[in-house]
């Protein structure tokens, strides 16, 4: 078994609860509630809401060498009801100031049957009705990402 890490630790601070209101974008919102809340390191608790359109990105293929670049990727449109089903990320800081790293995975219907699709969230995901959010702050960590040797991108602790 080969296990490889670096950690730091820290503990919850305050919580940050939003309601997004329609016409949002999703990605730009959560960008702009950590700038605005001062969030330099932080967990997304949870989302919920409903969306009119999504963008979502997905890995399709593992490079021989990093870094991972959009030959790996796929980047695909959703126009119709999406139920969020959850919301999972960070914020951390890159030069100075907060970035939101964040998963999504989203429900439709289509006749009888859900689909259930998910991805790393971009920006044009559009709130139809409201989501709401739950931002946790994180203090005495500090989450800064850096360009790292190995992967060829910015990580977290490298």
């Amino acid at each position: 078994m080969v296990v490889r890490y670096d950690a730091r630790m820290g503990r919850g601070g305050r919580i940050i609860v939003a309601r997004l209101k329609p016409g949002s974008d999703l990605q730009e919102s959560l960008q702009y509630i950590a700038s605005e809340e001062g969030v330099e390191a932080g967990v997304i608790l949870s989302g919920v809401g409903l969306l009119g359109e999504a963008q979502l990105r997905n890995c399709k293929s593992l490079p021989e060498a990093f870094p991972i670049t959009d030959a790996n990727r796929t980047y695909l449109s959703f126009r119709r009801p999406l139920e969020i089903l959850s919301i999972s990320g960070n914020v951390s800081k890159v030069e100075e100031k907060p970035l939101v790293h964040a998963h999504i995975t989203l429900s439709y219907v289509e006749g009888d049957v859900i689909t259930v699709l998910g991805g790393h969230l971009l920006g044009g995901c559009t709130v139809y009705g409201f989501a709401e959010i739950v931002i946790m702050a994180l203090e005495g960590i500090e989450m800064e990402k850096r360009f790292d040797e190995e992967t060829k991108t910015l990580q977290l602790f490298s």
